[in-house]
């Protein structure tokens, strides 16, 4: 009873301070950033080259993990609306995607190791441990807070890029058509949409947590027998 407290307590302390991360990331950084005069009138002058800079953007954070990705899917949201947006981020999550998987395939995890550094590359191996059709389906409906990671995992694992790729074009798909779905009436430039957007991805997060520990402890289970 006392490991499952500890276990608990420390759990709730994670969903804390990422909670408050978020609220001062949005309030401090993001919204003042997106409604700056600066960035409005940036969108207005670049027009369809802003496009190509939120597309590239994701793509540099994708292959480089430690680079945070958030801020290109909020500004690409943000800045040219919800639709125009995700289908912005569901180019750039194709592309970015193949060369994550090429990289890990070709290169192997001392190369991905150098690229997104120890801590990541615990993640990326505990994804290896429960390969298999089923669980990367799950991955990509509710680990795209990973969604690099993921992809890097792919790599190292016996998965054909066919299966690969299919899985995640489709399933990127309903996620961002679901998400337009839900979003689409939401004001992600004002404190209360972007809190929304923000919390959302944090929750799928954690279910996703969820459901990784699940298969890692069914794995060790079957070990065991």
């Amino acid at each position: 009873m006392k490991h499952i407290s500890k276990t608990n307590l420390k759990l709730l302390g994670k969903i804390a301070l990422v909670v408050i991360a978020i609220f001062i990331a949005q309030k401090y950084l993001f919204i003042p950033l997106i409604n700056s005069d600066t960035v409005i009138k940036f969108t207005e002058e670049s027009g369809r080259w802003g496009y190509l800079i939120i597309i590239s953007y994701t793509i540099f954070s994708h292959v480089l993990a430690p680079v945070a990705g958030s801020p290109g899917v909020i500004m690409g949201v943000s800045l040219y609306g919800m639709k125009i947006g995700l289908a912005l981020l569901y180019i750039a999550s194709l592309i970015s995607c193949t060369i994550n998987f090429h990289i890990a395939r070709k290169y192997g995890r001392t190369l991905v190791l150098r690229l997104i550094g120890k801590k990541a590359m615990k993640e990326v191996d505990e994804f290896t441990t429960v390969e298999g059709v089923k669980f990367f389906t799950i991955s990509r409906l509710f680990g795209f807070a990973f969604f690099d990671l993921i992809s890097y995992a792919g790599g190292l694992t016996n998965i054909t890029f066919r299966y690969f790729f299919a899985i995640t074009a489709v399933c990127g798909l309903l996620v961002n058509s679901l998400s337009y779905i839900i979003f689409q009436d939401i004001d992600l430039r004002s404190e209360q949409g972007s809190t929304i957007w923000l919390s959302s991805i944090f929750v799928a997060a954690m279910l996703f947590g969820v459901i990784l520990k699940r298969y890692l402890k069914k794995g060790r289970d079957l070990e065991k027998m």
